[in-house]
């Protein structure tokens, strides 16, 4: 559907009256009188069609001071038509109120009105002023503000009734706010599709602020000629009073029983907020000049003081929000992991933006809070791009989602629920049809009884604030996420050089001890060798336990010289299959076990000597703890290698410890000799290379399979 505007004079009907041209309607209500002049020859160039009997004759082609009483009197209205607010200050000429604007370059417009049977002085003028004011400025909420300011224009006016009306999200509006006479039937609470006021109208509101129709009942007064000779085109009669009003919207105010109405436009963060709205019903009202000016600076005054006040709450809120921000962040301070700190905040991630349930997910573990939906896995999976996102009718049992996405790429997010807020809308009128879809098209068809409609799938919608406080708080995870990884960093920089110092340390201890020990060996040996018969059985055995424990100390020190070069040696990368490593470590083993072979031909980058120690110790391991026939199988797959035995295997309670620096879990003399260290180096081995070694299972009795992975 085009959203472009009718050319002037094209008939309007509720099918195109969202495109209606109300700038440019070719008249004016007809209780007052245009003229429209060159303003460099002040010839009038066009008038309404009354304004031969105000004036008693033709005015086109006559002067504009001619008609208006002296040159003094245009200049005049030319510096007031420069006003930003024209219409607050008219000049009063032969009992009539005359205002001035001009359109385009050379068309002076002036618009004359009735002053009206009793003019209001300009002390009670000034006295409503100051009154509103005193009482607006000290409404504490809005909704008090409303009602004090739809009173105050009651007073003003006479109007039968005044409304508070305010534009919902999705420019529907509902009243807030009434003052009526006793008889009439309420109307607070009642929504208004958004085409009552369509959008033309509401934009027109931004520039004239008050809009007065003062007999509904009585057609308006064309003008002539209906094109403006200097321009072309209809007058665009958007600064004036006079402005005829839409057949339309003269419908929708009949189908009311309305007689005459006044609007005030409230404006509050650059947006039109809503309106105040006066309807009478008991025949023509005028409200003169100095009324509605004062109305109109109400209007102004109750804007300035919504905007205070909408602050005021955002403010008040996004401090409450701001407290459990905090106390979120300080258990993600005080807990282990980001993970377990938000699924530890409970209830206040939940306050963080008023939500019934959230999901956590951060690298694949997921945690639930509150009341979240069953597809919660589904619907993670399928959040996309790195924005905070946020709806409240998401299909679902739980149609509010408020997703603030971590790391998308690694799929961890945190999401906020909330759960359906089922209620009822009542409309002022009836839609044509009763289909749902049709509420947006609701018109005044002269029934106005109220119709409900029921509101499913949604949730209470998130609020700025909520938004903004979820994006706070992802960017207080990301900074903290940031300094705990300076932090890990700068702890990882400091171990690593803890462990070369350790490297150093262990290679100069083991290396130094060795030379001792030799000593202390070989002349345990002489001892043997040259007193053996003269040594009693007790020295004998005393001897053989000094020699047994120093080669048990040599071997300890090989091992630990080894461990620390594994550590501070470069290594020497090249490139290898599988099948040729494990012959090189099956060449070194001192029993040839019986393997089975699976992905030999899978390519290796490393140090081929050290990655040959990690196969022997692996291999020697599954034959030193396996019975005398065991069963070993080598599959290399997907870069993995994987050494599966049949032996004793280990306890669940030891799979770690094994990997510790010379831990036994048997005694030497149960299986053979060997420090412990063997699987604690092919660990280390396996790391330098920037991969890992791990225990893929095991259990007492059933066997053990060990992978390793290189990252060379």
């Amino acid at each position: 559907m085009s959203d472009e505007l009718l050319e002037p004079g094209t008939p309007v009907d509720l099918e195109n009256c969202h495109r209606e041209p109300i700038r440019t309607p070719g008249g004016i209500q007809s209780h007052g009188v245009l003229l429209a002049a060159d303003e460099q020859t002040l010839e009038v160039v066009q008038a309404s069609a009354n304004a031969a009997g105000m004036f008693g004759a033709s005015v086109l082609g006559a002067s504009l001071t001619a008609l208006l009483g002296g040159s003094e009197i245009v200049d005049q209205l030319r510096a007031g038509a420069a006003d930003a607010t024209p219409n607050l200050r008219p000049l009063r000429i032969r009992g009539l109120d005359a205002y001035a604007y001009r359109v385009a370059d050379r068309v002076l417009v002036v618009e004359l009105e009735p002053v009206g049977a009793t003019p209001a002085s300009l002390t009670r003028y000034q006295g409503e002023i100051a009154r509103a004011l005193t009482l607006l400025q000290d409404a504490p909420t809005i909704d008090e503000l409303l009602r004090r300011t739809a009173r105050v224009v009651r007073e003003l006016t006479g109007s039968d009734r005044v409304w508070a009306y305010r534009f919902e999200p999705d420019d529907h509006g509902v009243i807030v706010a009434e003052e009526k006479r006793e008889d009439l039937d309420a109307f607070l609470g009642l929504h208004y599709p958004a085409s009552d006021i369509p959008p033309q109208a509401r934009a027109l509101f931004f520039q004239n602020r008050l809009r007065f129709i003062h007999d509904v009942e009585t057609p308006a007064t064309p003008l002539e000629p209906l094109a403006n000779p200097l321009t072309g085109e209809w007058l665009d009669l958007s600064a004036g009073v006079l402005r005829a009003v839409s057949p339309i919207h003269i419908q929708y105010l009949q189908n009311m029983g309305a007689t005459a109405s006044l609007s005030i436009a409230l404006t509050a963060g650059g947006r039109l907020w809503g309106l105040i709205s006066g309807h009478h019903y008991s025949g023509p009202l005028f409200v003169p000049h100095e009324v509605r000016a004062t109305c109109e600076l109400i209007g102004i005054v109750c804007s300035m003081q919504l905007e205070a006040l909408e602050k005021l709450e955002v403010s008040r809120r996004q401090t409450a929000l701001g407290v459990h921000r905090m106390t979120v962040l300080d258990r993600v301070a005080a807990s282990s992991s980001i993970l377990e700190g938000l699924a530890d905040a409970g209830e206040e991630l939940l306050a963080v933006c008023d939500a019934d349930g959230a999901a956590i997910r951060i690298d694949g573990e997921l945690r639930l809070l509150g009341e979240t939906p069953d597809d919660v896995t589904a619907l993670l999976d399928g959040l996309e791009g790195a924005d905070v996102f946020a709806t409240h009718s998401h299909d679902g049992a739980m149609p509010g989602v408020l997703a603030a996405p971590l790391a998308v790429a690694r799929g961890n997010h945190i999401v906020w629920f909330r759960t359906e807020y089922v209620r009822e809308i009542e409309w002022a009128h009836a839609p044509k049809s009763l289909a749902i879809k049709e509420v947006d098209r609701l018109n005044p068809d002269g029934s106005f009884r109220t119709w409900a409609e029921s509101v499913q799938g949604e949730s209470r919608p998130w609020a700025a604030v909520d938004v903004e406080s979820v994006t706070e708080l992802r960017s207080a995870l990301g900074t903290f996420l940031i300094t705990r990884a300076e932090q890990l960093a700068a702890l990882n920089a400091e171990l690593a050089r803890s462990n070369e110092e350790l490297d150093a340390f262990a290679y100069v201890a083991a290396h130094d001890l060795k030379e001792p020990l030799r000593g202390i060996s070989n002349y345990t040996t002489f001892l043997v060798e040259d007193y053996e018969d003269t040594l009693d059985a007790d020295a004998r055995e005393r001897l053989a336990t000094i020699l047994r424990l120093s080669q048990r100390m040599a071997s300890l020190l090989d091992t630990l010289l080894d461990y620390s070069r594994i550590g501070r040696a470069e290594l020497a990368l090249t490139e290898f299959t599988v099948g040729e490593v494990l012959e090189d470590a099956l060449d070194l083993l001192a029993a040839k076990p019986a393997l089975t072979v699976e992905g030999s031909e899978m390519g290796l980058r490393g140090d081929r000597i050290r990655v040959r120690q990690i196969l022997v110790n692996l291999i020697g391991n599954a034959v030193k703890y396996s019975p005398d026939a065991p069963e070993i199988s080598v599959v290399a797959r997907d870069g993995v290698v994987c050494v599966t035995d049949n032996g004793i295997g280990v306890a669940p309670d030891h799979h770690d410890a094994i990997f510790h620096v010379f831990r036994r879990l048997h005694p030497r003399e149960a299986y053979g000799g060997g420090t412990g260290a063997g699987l604690t180096i092919a660990r280390r081995i396996a790391e330098r290379h920037g991969g890992r070694l791990w225990l893929e299972r095991s259990a007492p009795g059933a066997g053990s399979s060990f992978c390793f992975t290189l990252d060379s």
